[in-house]
């Protein structure tokens, strides 16, 4: 198991925390915010993990 595996773990937890809280009209900015700030971790967490592969 990689050492990135729990925070990749931790962090798609935390989107779909975010997804099922997510309400049907005018989601807040700040929840809008952390989703895609979470989203943009995950991506580069599991970059560097396709990187530490090599």
């Amino acid at each position: 198991m990689n050492n990135l595996d729990p925070k990749i773990k931790e962090v798609e937890r935390k989107i779909q925390d975010i997804k099922a809280r997510w309400p049907f009209h005018s989601p807040k900015v700040p929840m809008v915010q952390e989703l895609e700030d979470l989203e943009i971790e995950l991506k580069e967490l599991k970059e560097e993990k396709k990187n530490q592969a090599k």
